[in-house]
């Protein structure tokens, strides 16, 4: 019962999971498709799209997706619900979305769910996918957010939108170097009193925007051990950390390993795939 209530607070609700075997289908709910091989084509809302390996495509729903590929190809397709999306005037029809390394982390949880058997798993889901698709929209940086600049003659129009909270998040990966970056300052940069700002930010991501920028360090952290060879001390500078030692215990509390630990965990699996 508790799940049920808590997966209906979060901003996305994940419905299932599909194998497209059609050349033309319609869904009721939102859609998010890739596929693992090469690329495929598609027509939605007359527009052409193509989607390439190591890309998403977001569709609106009562949308009717057309594929247009000469080959047979297998994709996948995440159902899910989204108020928040469907709440954003100008929401384009269709966003081609570009995979960072951590998005495919994320994807990679996900689908470990596709034989989901509970409400818990129903939640977990919902949650890594609410993840998903900010780290792909706030990389991506999609059509109508780029000509949607924020203004601070329209506040009630920003509150209505909830855009504020992803400009917010966007300069929070701008400045995240900035160690001195504060509440104040990320408020400011989209025109909210601080009190005001946290507690809509709370009520989209469920935690704190301090707390939320430390997540968004400690991800691009671990992508920088991950995929660089960069010393603790440059990835500290980089994603604003002073403290090479509160850095190691921040990695530590997050994965259960010192930075140096998994760092060389990802590169043994690299070299075992």
């Amino acid at each position: 019962m508790f799940e049920r209530h808590f997966s209906d607070m979060l901003p996305v609700q994940f419905e299932r999971f599909e194998a497209i075997h059609e050349e033309k289908w319609t869904s009721t709910s939102f859609q998010l498709l890739w596929t693992q091989q090469q690329a495929f084509e598609c027509n939605i809302g007359n527009r052409d799209r193509t989607i390439v390996r190591g890309q998403l495509l977001l569709v609106r729903p009562m949308m009717t997706v057309r594929l247009t590929s000469r080959n047979p190809i297998f994709i996948r397709c995440l159902i899910f619900q989204s108020p928040l999306l469907q709440s954003i005037p100008g929401f384009s029809i269709s966003y081609v979305l570009s995979a960072t390394s951590h998005c495919k982390r994320l994807l990679t949880l996900i689908q470990g769910y596709r034989r989901q058997s509970d409400a818990n798993d129903r939640v977990r889901v919902s949650s890594l996918l609410f993840s998903l698709l900010s780290e792909c929209f706030l990389n991506a940086e999609p059509e109508s957010l780029e000509t949607a600049t924020p203004t601070h003659s329209k506040p009630v129009q920003r509150k209505k939108t909830g855009l504020p909270i992803v400009y917010a998040v966007r300069y929070m990966r701008k400045h995240m170097a900035n160690p001195d970056l504060s509440l104040q300052e990320i408020a400011g940069a989209v025109g909210y009193n601080p009190n005001y700002f946290c507690q809509e930010f709370s009520q989209i991501f469920g935690v704190s925007p301090i707390r939320h920028l430390n997540e968004l360090r400690m991800n691009r952290a671990l992508a920088y051990l991950e995929d660089t060879d960069d010393q603790i001390k440059r990835i500290c500078e980089q994603v604003g950390i002073r403290n090479p030692g509160n850095f190691t215990s921040m990695v530590k509390n997050k994965v259960g390993m010192t930075p140096m630990e998994y760092r060389r965990n990802k590169r043994t699996k690299t070299l075992n795939l």
